[in-house]
């Protein structure tokens, strides 16, 4: 039996030991990456044939509950582990009311955002290997996509993610990157895996191989 102090160490070892990675892709606000202009993003209603409507980005300010996590900077000594997930409520890909929060117990969320070239290229090896290979037992893969622009390519978000298969319940971020702001602002694509207690395990940044992936569901099983 694995304990909470040996997944301890072996989460330290990993975090000691991150193979380079592909870089992310940057989220500056106000800045070269990404400008937003206010007057600019707007909640964009998208009708399907079953005339269901999903604002993208949300319409509605995401809600947040509880203390936001410290602004990421490395995974290594990273101030947000042993912290308390916020709990953020929105709406899901179905147009929803959807919550993810720290009561779920283990998670790992994966924050996407439709134009970052580095999640369109992670999104389908995660898919395939998540087909092949399902969550330990007690452990949930959500998504939070999030920096959505009408102007960038991939959008709606929702269109891509179900070109690619992805199948995970997927939170919608409003305008103004309120839960990605609460996750800390990882650049993406970004994970952060939660333990069975709803606090925070490791944050992650950049594309991973999808057996990482699967290296750090293991550590946060219950």
């Amino acid at each position: 039996m694995t304990t909470k102090k040996s997944k301890s160490s072996a989460a330290q070892r990993r975090r000691a030991a991150q193979p380079a990675r592909r870089n992310p892709a940057p989220l500056l606000i106000g800045g070269v990456a990404l400008i937003l202009v206010a007057a600019g993003v707007i909640a964009i209603a998208l009708s399907s044939s079953s005339a269901e409507e999903v604002s993208q980005p949300a319409a509605s300010p995401v809600a947040v509950t509880g203390t936001v996590l410290p602004a990421f900077t490395a995974t290594q000594d990273d101030p947000a582990i042993g912290m308390t997930l916020p709990a953020m409520t929105s709406i899901g890909l179905d147009g929803q009311p959807m919550t993810i929060s720290p009561d779920d117990g283990a998670q790992a969320i994966v924050i996407l955002a439709h134009w970052c070239p580095h999640c369109q290229a992670e999104l389908p090896r995660l898919v395939e290997w998540l087909s092949a290979h399902p969550p330990p037992a007690g452990v949930a893969v959500v998504g939070l996509t999030t920096a959505i622009d009408p102007a960038r390519p991939n959008y709606p978000p929702t269109a891509w993610l179900a070109r690619e298969g992805w199948t995970a319940p997927t939170l919608i971020d409003d305008a103004v990157y309120t839960a990605y702001r609460a996750l800390g602002g990882l650049a993406f694509p970004g994970f952060v895996f939660v333990d069975a207690d709803g606090t925070v395990h490791a944050r992650v940044t950049g594309e991973i191989e999808p057996e990482e992936f699967g290296q750090w569901l293991e550590e946060i099983a219950p």
